[in-house]
């Protein structure tokens, strides 16, 4: 395995950001702009992104897009030389977020970040990255202890009775996934057309007892895919403007 740790501080990898979705769920905004080039605060989302991995020494990246997004976003990013990085392309039809991650490995190396181009986290990346190679794990998913479940859950007894309810908690034994994975280059193998990375590729792994391990994490992340986390996470930044401003 190529290192990836942080032992040094230098991380020899590249991140494949998957941005070619559709976001029908945004609708009708990204009829126009596709979820990466939405704003928040002075920024879009894919700059935040940039910065994010940028701050964990990762400054080689990949989009993975689709047709719709391509000519947008290219002439937004270009080569990344202004944002202190540099960007590659590769363009699939929709064929699911394995299909489009198969379609670009001749770009990846022997090991990579998979990151989910709606997603916004603080997670310690580079912990994660040394976790990782500790574990000499196929792939690692990063996995969050401190994100609320979005409905009341309730604990029934036989006969109907309920025992507990709690409404949106924050259940720390069923952590959820942040949309981020370090994988090796025989993840790619499994990543076929018209594969979910999530609901295809992941299960067989561990079906065929392959090292799928996770990294726990009390950040959370939020993902901007719907309106509601789109403007909770809006607020959240006017929140830390207008505390810096108090500064």
């Amino acid at each position: 395995m190529e290192r990836c740790g942080a032992g040094d501080g230098e991380i020899l990898l590249k991140a494949a950001i998957l941005a070619g979705g559709a976001g029908t769920r945004l609708y009708p905004i990204t009829a126009y702009v596709p979820k990466t080039l939405i704003p928040i605060g002075n920024k879009f989302v894919i700059e935040y992104i940039i910065d994010y991995l940028k701050s964990h020494a990762v400054t080689e990246i990949v989009m993975l897009l689709s047709d719709s997004e391509f000519e947008l976003v290219k002439n937004h990013l270009g080569d990344g030389d202004r944002f202190g990085v540099k960007v590659e392309y590769s363009v699939a039809e929709r064929i699911g977020t394995a299909g489009a991650l198969g379609a670009a490995a001749d770009l990846l190396g022997n090991n990579f970040i998979v990151y989910y181009g709606d997603v916004l986290t603080d997670l310690n990346l580079k912990a994660m990255l040394s976790f990782h190679e500790e574990k000499k794990a196929v792939c690692t998913i990063a996995m969050s202890t401190a994100v609320p479940i979005e409905y009341g859950v309730a604990r029934v007894a036989k006969d109907g009775r309920v025992e507990y309810f709690e409404e949106k908690p924050i259940l720390k034994e069923y952590p959820i996934s942040m949309g981020i994975q370090v994988c090796e280059k025989e993840f790619l193998s499994y990543c076929k057309p018209n594969l979910d990375i999530a609901h295809d590729v992941i299960p067989r792994l561990l079906k065929e007892g392959k090292p799928v391990y996770a990294f726990l994490s009390s950040k959370r992340h939020y993902d901007i895919g719907t309106f509601k986390t789109l403007e909770e996470v809006r607020q959240l930044f006017q929140k830390e403007e207008k505390s810096d401003r108090r500064i």
